[in-house]
């Protein structure tokens, strides 16, 4: 007896960012006809893609590229996968130089460890012709996401919005062929002749999942509010295993509370030079030059827990600095994030969000600290007249910042932000192979089952470079479309031998 459904393609795809679009598109292109259905409203669709800063990692030298993924995985991501997403982003760049000739795409950094093993095999790139990586001019995040969608256009993919999807069904056989979908119309029941393929991103915003899977907690977002854990969750209940559900793309960001009571992540540019940051008891603990960078580095200073104040001393951590900061610019970048999907506008000198309360105020340190919230505002205000008095007297660094980056806090008013481990994105979620199929968790793939892109990313302990993200979501959606639509049967493809809870060496 068949299972009922409603609609069928050869293919359904569930959630739109760029591994729901790549994915789409490479079926297209094989001659398959899609269903790509997403929960948002086509006129509310903030997917991380869209919200994001446009970043492109591309392989230049496919070995070289495999080793230092390998070596930023930290054993979490068996080899053969590692390879596949290396070897398929040395064909991205003119992937999406065919597909959107006018995107602008320019080199703007290599590997984020560049004295990682075969950090030389990597290069990123960015959309819209940029000057500086993260240009403030450029949205590039918007670009792409605009490409694939223009690209999507021109085909016969039939996209569904405002359609969350519920469950997965597996038929008679035990393949994931159909999933319940929730439409305006009521439920449906989609039928994919080749599989389901889910590209529904991360749990950036589902409380229970943070508190019970990640390092720390809070954890922050400044990613889509529409990432809450739907395709994990599925993915589960007909026998998924999960991989590093402990990991994120992270670093330090704000979140504050909107009118309405929900809250908001922000991506925060603690540049230029003139700041520090403290823990909850108003003590320096690192040094803040690679959240300066935008790097994701910091993020790691943050985790650490004190088992005899039974308590996170750096979640959250504090980041004071004066009014020339203040007056240099917007302290969030405007775009990425909530900004370009207009979740939130942020003033042009930050004087809103003072009003608000979200950029504590004083005339000193010590005011600052206080009206922040700060466990002990004497100890931030020495901690800052440190600084200051190493900045002036041209000494070393207790924790080694750069010379150049040590400009005192000095011009009152006083200001205290706080921010809270967090970033992007989590990258857990249903562990896949190097074809993307979905595994169970004795490393079997679960038949008809596929995933791309944050839904349990192919990554691993340190976040390797700029763009890594939209990179592994794009190619993935290719492989996860060019997989499920084989002529060989799904269950017949070779498979991962090893034991899935084995780490890579």
């Amino acid at each position: 007896m068949t299972a009922r459904f409603d609609e069928e393609a050869d293919l359904i795809v569930v959630g739109f960012g760029a591994a729901g679009a790549a994915t789409a598109l490479r079926a297209s292109e094989r001659g398959a006809s899609v269903i790509l259905v997403e929960k948002q409203a086509e006129d509310r669709h903030t997917s991380n893609t869209r919200m994001s800063g446009g970043l492109l990692m591309t392989v230049n030298d496919v070995d070289a590229a495999t080793e230092y993924l390998k070596f930023c995985c930290g054993g979490m991501v068996p080899d053969a996968p590692l390879r596949a997403l290396a070897e398929r982003a040395s064909t991205l760049k003119p992937w999406l130089e065919e597909l959107a000739p006018n995107l602008g795409l320019k080199r703007v950094n290599g590997a984020e460890h560049p004295d990682f093993p075969g950090a030389h095999g990597i290069d990123a790139y960015q959309g819209g012709n940029p000057r500086v990586r993260i240009d403030p001019a450029v949205k590039s995040g918007l670009m792409l996401d605009d490409a694939l969608k223009s690209a999507l256009a021109k085909t016969k993919v039939d996209i569904r919005w405002s359609s969350p999807a519920q469950r997965l069904v597996r038929d008679e056989g035990g393949h994931v062929r159909s999933i319940i979908v929730e439409t305006p119309i009521g439920p449906r029941t989609l039928r994919g002749r080749n599989g389901i393929v889910l590209t529904t991103g991360g749990f950036e915003y589902d409380e229970a999942a943070k508190l019970n899977y990640l390092r720390t907690y809070p954890m922050y977002y400044y990613g889509s509010p529409a990432n809450t854990g739907d395709g994990i969750r599925m993915a589960q209940e007909v026998g998924a295993d999960l991989w590093h559900m402990n990991q994120s793309v992270g670093r330090g960001i704000a979140n504050f509370k909107l009118k309405d009571g929900s809250d908001l992540g922000f991506f925060i540019s603690i540049n230029p030079p003139g700041y520090v940051i403290t823990d909850r008891f108003g003590r320096r603990f690192a040094n803040e030059e690679s959240q300066a960078k935008l790097q994701h580095s910091f993020y790691f200073d943050l985790l650490v827990f004190d088992p005899d104040r039974g308590v996170y001393p750096r979640v959250p951590c504090y980041w004071f600095f004066d009014e020339t900061r203040r007056k240099a610019g917007p302290l969030a970048n405007l775009n990425l994030g909530a900004h370009v999907v207009g979740l939130y506008e942020w003033s042009s000198d930050n004087s809103q969000e003072v009003e608000s309360g979200w950029i504590a105020k004083g005339n000193t340190i010590f005011e600052a600290a206080k009206a922040a919230g700060l466990d002990d505002p004497e100890a931030a205000a020495r901690s800052v007249e440190d600084y200051n008095a190493t900045c002036r007297n041209g000494a070393a660094d207790p924790f080694g910042r750069a010379k150049e980056t040590l400009v005192p806090i000095a011009a009152p008013p006083y200001y205290c932000v706080k921010l809270w481990p967090g970033g992007s994105n989590t990258t857990g979620g249903p562990r896949r192979d190097e074809h993307a199929r979905v595994l169970n968790a004795f490393g079997a793939p679960i038949p008809g089952l596929f995933a791309a892109g944050e839904l349990g990313q192919v990554s691993g302990l340190i976040y390797p470079a700029d763009g890594f993200n939209l990179t592994e979501a794009i190619c993935y959606g290719q492989i996860a479309a060019e997989t499920a639509l084989s002529n060989r049967k799904l269950e017949a493809l070779p498979g991962t031998h090893e034991d899935p809870r084995a780490t890579a060496r």
